[in-house]
C-alpha cells in the first residue's frame, strides 16, 4: 500500500526551483537555510519507478509481451520485489496465467484505472455501472473533507451522495462529487456499460473484485480488523460499517500494523463465499466435548473463519474410528470396568501365566491393540462415550473364550472357594495367585489348603475384628508351628471366641 508523504526536498530539486528566478527576467534566489537544515539533504529525489505501485506498470509489459523488466532499458530498474509483487497481484486479479495476459488482463489494458478498479469494472456483469462509480470515487480524492475521526469510512455513505445529487452532507465537497460523476460517465461509456440505478447493497461484492487481497473480519470489539493479509485495521465504534463482520477495505493509512481504515465497503458471509467461491473451503472435523463426539463444520478462505457451527456427531464409519481412536489413546479407561469384567481379566491372566495353554492375552496393551475384534462389535454405531456405561465387558469378554474355554476356565480358576465353614469365599486373583481373606476360625477342622488349578491358594486368616493375622500358603504348618504364639495373644484379646490347642480338629464357626 503506498500513499504520498510529505519530506524535505532534495538539493537537485532546490537548484531546479531556483532557477526558475531567471526564467523570464535577470533575478537571484536567497535560500534562507541554516547548515543544520541545507546538510541532511538528498542529493536526489528516489526515482518514481523504485517508490510507486508497479501494478499498472507490470500490466503494460505483458501488454507489450515482455515479462520480465530487464528486457528493457531503463534509466533505473524497477525493484525486482516491488515488480513481483505487482505480478502477483495480477494473478490474483486474473489477468495474468502462468506469465500471460489472459482475456479479461486485456480489457483490463484498456481502461485508463488501476489494474485493481480495472479489473472491478471488466468482471462487475449487471453491477457495471456500480464498478464505473466505484472506480471513479476511489480514484479521486474523498469527496468528504475534515478530520479524519470525523469522516466515515463507509463507501456506501459516498455512493448515496452520488446517487442523489440533491443530497447533502455537512463534510461533502461538492466539486469532487461533480468531478467522481463526470469521471464515472466517461469509464461507463469506455466500458459500454449502461447506466442506471446504484444498487449500493452489492458495493461489498463488486469492491472484493479489485480488493481481493483486503478482505478483513471483525476481530474482538466493533470496529477491529483484521486482513487476510494478517494485518490489523480499525474504524472508529461509531463508524456504520463498525459492527460489520466482513468489509472490503479499499484504503487505509499506510501503517503496517494497526492501520486506520480511510474507505471501505461491508459484505456478508454469503457474499464473500460466492466472491471467493473458488478459494472457499469447508471443511468437516470430528471433535470431543467431554464425553461426546461432536461434528463440527468449519467454512475458510485462507486462514479467515467465514461461518462454523457444531452438532452431534452422525453414526458411521468415521464416527467409530474416532470412538475407537480415543478408547486407545486413553488406555481403555474410559470403559466400565466392573469388578466382575476385571476378576475375569485377572482369572484368566492367571491361567495364561501358570499354565501358559491357549488362554487369551488380556493385558491392557494386548486389549487395545485388538479391540476392533473383541470389542467394536458390541459398540453399534457410537457417537460418544456416554452409552458405554451399559456395556457388559465381562459378558464380552467371557463370550470371545467360546464356550469350551469359558467351561474350562470355571473348572481351572473358579471365582469362588469353599471354606469349612461352609462359606463360599470369592477368589482374589489379582496380584497373580490366587487368594482369600477369611476369619481364622472359618478355617478350623482342617489342615489341608485350598488350591487352584493345582496351586495351594494365599490364605489371609483374620482375626474377630478382620485384622491380619497370619499370610500363608500351608495351613497345616501354619497349626503345627506359629499357632501357639497366635492363640495365646488371640485369646487373651477375644476370651469369648474359642482358641483350640489342635485347630485342625475343631468345629469351624462362622
Amino acid at each position: 500500500m503506498t500513499r504520498l508523504k510529505t519530506i524535505p526536498i532534495s538539493k537537485a530539486s532546490a537548484d531546479q526551483r531556483s532557477g526558475r528566478a531567471g526564467r523570464t527576467e535577470p533575478g537571484v534566489a536567497y535560500r534562507l537555510w541554516s547548515k543544520v537544515e541545507h546538510s541532511p539533504r538528498k542529493r536526489h529525489i528516489e526515482p518514481a519507478l523504485t517508490q510507486v505501485d508497479l501494478a499498472g506498470f507490470a500490466l503494460e509489459l505483458a501488454a507489450w509481451g515482455a515479462s520480465d523488466p530487464t528486457e528493457l532499458r531503463f534509466l533505473d530498474q524497477p525493484p525486482k520485489r516491488s515488480f513481483a509483487e505487482a505480478r502477483r497481484l495480477l494473478e490474483l486479479l486474473g489477468a495474468l496465467e502462468a506469465g500471460r495476459l489472459t482475456d479479461v488482463g486485456r480489457l483490463m489494458v484498456n481502461l485508463p484505472l488501476h489494474p485493481r478498479l480495472a479489473r472491478m469494472v471488466v468482471d462487475a456483469g449487471v453491477d457495471q455501472w456500480l464498478a464505473c462509480v466505484l472506480a471513479a470515487l476511489i480514484d479521486d480524492r474523498d469527496m468528504l473533507r475534515g478530520r479524519p475521526d470525523e469522516i466515515p469510512a463507509d463507501i456506501a455513505t459516498r455512493l448515496a451522495l452520488i446517487a442523489d445529487p440533491t443530497s447533502r452532507h455537512e463534510a461533502l465537497d461538492r466539486r469532487v462529487r461533480d468531478r467522481i460523476s463526470r469521471n464515472a460517465d466517461d469509464l461507463s461509456r469506455r466500458a459500454g456499460a449502461k447506466k442506471g440505478s446504484l444498487d449500493i447493497d452489492n458495493s461489498g461484492r463488486i469492491l472484493a473484485l479489485a480488493f481481493p487481497d483486503r478482505l478483513a473480519v471483525q476481530r474482538g470489539s466493533a470496529g477491529r480488523f483484521q486482513l487476510r493479509t494478517g494485518t490489523s485495521a480499525w474504524v472508529a465504534a461509531s463508524d456504520p460499517i463498525a459492527g460489520e463482520r466482513f468489509v472490503v477495505v479499499a484504503d487505509l493509512d499506510g501503517k503496517r500494523k494497526d492501520a486506520r481504515i480511510r474507505l471501505a465497503a461491508a459484505l456478508d458471509a454469503d457474499e464473500v463465499s460466492t466472491v471467493f467461491a473458488h478459494e472457499v473451503e469447508s471443511r468437516v472435523t470430528l471433535e470431543w466435548v467431554d464425553d461426546r463426539l461432536v461434528e463440527r463444520r468449519v467454512v475458510r478462505l485462507g486462514g479467515m473463519v467465514l461461518d462454523e457451527w457444531e452438532q452431534r456427531a452422525q453414526p458411521g464409519p468415521d464416527a467409530t474410528a474416532a470412538v475407537v481412536a480415543r478408547l486407545r489413546d486413553r488406555k481403555l479407561a474410559d470403559l466400565p470396568w466392573t469388578d466382575a469384567a476385571k476378576g475375569l481379566r485377572d482369572r484368566v491372566a492367571f491361567l495364561r501365566a501358570s499354565r501358559n495353554e491357549e488362554w487369551p492375552d488380556w493385558s491392557t496393551p494386548a486389549l487395545v491393540a485388538s479391540v476392533e475384534e473383541w470389542l467394536v462389535p458390541y459398540l453399534g454405531l457410537p457417537t460418544g462415550f456416554d452409552r458405554f456405561y451399559r456395556l457388559d465387558l465381562a459378558s464380552i469378554l467371557r463370550g470371545s473364550l467360546g464356550h469350551a474355554l469359558a467351561a474350562k476356565l470355571d473348572a481351572l480358576a473358579p471365582k469362588e472357594v469353599q471354606v469349612p465353614s461352609g462359606r463360599r469365599i470369592r477368589l482374589d486373583y489379582s496380584e497373580g495367585t490366587p487368594s482369600i481373606s477369611v476369619k481364622v476360625q472359618e478355617m478350623y477342622g482342617t489342615d489341608a489348603t485350598p488350591e487352584v488349578a493345582g496351586q495351594p491358594i494365599v490364605l489371609h486368616l483374620l482375626s474377630p475384628a478382620n485384622r491380619p493375622v497370619q499370610v500363608t500358603r500351608d495351613l497345616g504348618g501354619f497349626w503345627r508351628g506359629s499357632w501357639s504364639e497366635v492363640r495365646k495373644e488371640m485369646a487373651g484379646r477375644y476370651p469369648k471366641h474359642e482358641w483350640p490347642d489342635d485347630p485342625a480338629k475343631a468345629k469351624p464357626r462362622r
